[in-house]
């Protein structure tokens, strides 16, 4: 878990592919979207926990 600035965490809002974003409407989706962009225009430096995880496997074939 991180403190991220909301303005760094708006690549990964903005894509809709990720999984979770998936799971919720697209009018729930939009309103999130200009929540986020409404703080970042009043509150540039909030920051929000990010409990985000990623894991990337890379593989060899012999």
């Amino acid at each position: 878990m991180e403190n991220i600035s909301v303005m760094d965490y708006m690549d990964h809002a903005e894509n809709r592919d990720i999984s979770v974003l998936t799971l919720i409407t697209d009018d729930e989706y939009e309103e999130g979207l200009e929540r986020m962009r409404s703080d970042i225009n009043k509150y540039p430096d909030k920051t929000i926990v990010n409990d985000f995880a990623e894991m990337f496997c890379i593989a060899i074939k012999k």
